[in-house]
């Protein structure tokens, strides 16, 4: 019987600590309640180079799901629907990116550390592959190079988005 207590003590503690880890990678991301407004503009397609002394980041979805990007726990914007892209310009530095999507009850989270360098772009894709079922759908925010990033935003259309 002591047994038993102790393994089902050692199993809530393990749960606690996994919710605790959890939340504290999620830092990267922005608030939980926060929603966009998200426009498509077909119209324009700009492509920023640095701001001296900045970098540039932009993020290609070729996912269907609603995404928020957010750098440092702070929402920078949001992407719907595959190849669109969003861009920004951050300081210098250790970032902590968080792509968090959205499907139904289902909320996908993936996370990359950057160490950004003054002058330089970096690219990044979301992106999604189906397993069985969406809640084991593959959901990742992984880097591009240069060659790979630049052809994925040539092809994808820019996304504003402002909280509601």
């Amino acid at each position: 019987m002591k047994t038993i207590a102790v393994i089902v003590l050692l199993l809530c503690c393990a749960f606690g600590q996994d919710k605790a880890a959890e939340s504290a990678a999620e830092a990267a991301c922005g608030p939980r309640d926060v929603e966009f407004e998200v426009q498509i503009d077909a119209s324009a397609h700009p492509t920023p180079v640095p701001d001296i002394g900045k970098a540039v980041i932009y993020v290609v979805q070729e996912s269907s799901l609603f995404t928020r990007f957010g750098i440092d726990g702070k929402w920078v914007g949001a992407l719907k629907g595959p190849r669109a892209y969003l861009s920004a310009s951050i300081e210098p530095g250790e970032h902590h990116l968080c792509a968090m999507g959205r499907q139904g009850v289902y909320k996908h989270v993936s996370l990359h550390g950057l160490k950004a360098e003054a002058g330089m772009t970096y690219y990044f894709i979301v992106f999604t592959v189906e397993g069985f079922g969406v809640s084991n759908s593959d959901y990742s925010l992984r880097p591009a190079d240069a060659d790979e990033g630049k052809y994925l935003v040539a092809g994808a259309k820019l996304i504003t988005s402002h909280p509601k």
